[in-house]
């Protein structure tokens, strides 16, 4: 019985050794010494923060209000385009601001719309339920878009709030 048991703590050492679990690492370094993995849904900026870090597009005065919040960047320009498009889809009715969250007054705005990372608010909403049928489903706006919400979600989101702001 003990020969089994020192059996069974050999085995459960190794198993330790071999996963690596008390190993010493280097933060931001794998145990081989490689770069860790990332677990953001958010790509990296590599572009130069613009002179201005903001855009708006539409009426100001429009009742349904799209706030953005992203860098302003080449991997984001489908979305700064896609916005554009609805201001000019909606005229009057639909105002933009896209905000450059990398500069610090894109993050105090950000935070104070009660967020923490990328994304885009309809009228204040970070997520809407969709009325497709026969099966409405909800969208969540915070995060970039591709993974978690496409470009038709956002315009049949913001189609939804121009109808029910300003009537059929």
């Amino acid at each position: 019985m003990k020969r089994v048991l020192w059996m069974g703590v050999g085995v459960l050492v190794t198993a330790l050794f071999a996963s690596g679990c008390g190993r010493v690492g280097v933060p931001g370094k794998d145990a081989f010494g490689g770069k860790k993995a990332t677990t953001t849904t958010s790509k990296p900026s590599t572009n130069p923060i613009p002179k201005q870090p903001w855009f708006e597009a539409g009426s100001s005065d429009a009742k349904v209000r799209i706030i953005a919040f992203f860098p302003m960047d080449d991997y984001r320009k489908p979305v700064m385009d896609l916005l554009k498009g609805l201001a000019k889809q909606y005229p009057g009715k639909v105002y933009v601001r896209y905000t450059d969250v990398r500069t610090r007054e894109g993050q105090q705005a950000r935070t104070r719309a009660g967020g923490t990372g990328p994304g885009l608010l309809i009228n204040s909403q970070s997520s809407m339920t969709i009325q497709a049928k026969p099966n409405p489903y909800e969208v969540d706006f915070n995060q970039d878009m591709g993974r978690y919400w496409t470009e038709d979600d956002l315009k049949a989101a913001v189609a939804q709030e121009v109808a029910r702001v300003y009537g059929k």
